[in-house]
């Protein structure tokens, strides 16, 4: 879940390549306002993140260069992954159109990097 918190040693960054190609995986599924939710990547920085030291980041867009998107849910597309020994999940999760956070979350011990993308099969709400 997002966490209002941000980490006090983290200031606003850019989007890693690992954590781009995770929020591309999940929006390269279609459903409705994915298309903006991915156009929204261009203007997107990380602005925090969970203070387990989990993966889980915040996001904020520059709203004055991206419109908001319609989608239907405030997680519109999420994944479950597994190797067969151990479970994670991924949950994008957007705000007012907007999208605020991607969650990196696990049954056991905290998820510290995140998933490549291949192994990610996105399941949209529709």
């Amino acid at each position: 879940m997002p966490t209002d918190d941000a980490l006090p040693s983290q200031k606003r960054r850019p989007l890693t390549d690992a954590e781009r190609a995770v929020i591309e995986r999940l929006l390269g599924s279609t459903f409705p306002g994915s298309r903006e939710l991915l156009a929204q990547l261009r203007h997107t920085a990380v602005d925090g993140g969970c203070g387990c030291g989990c993966a889980t980041i915040n996001l904020s867009v520059d709203r004055s260069r991206a419109i908001p998107a319609p989608v239907i849910s405030r997680t519109p597309v999420s994944a479950d992954i597994s190797d067969g020994d151990t479970y994670a999940g991924v949950v994008l999760f957007v705000d007012g159109g907007f999208l605020s956070c991607l969650e990196v979350h696990s049954i056991d011990e905290p998820v510290r990097v995140l998933p490549p993308p291949d192994a990610i099969t996105p399941c949209p709400v529709r």
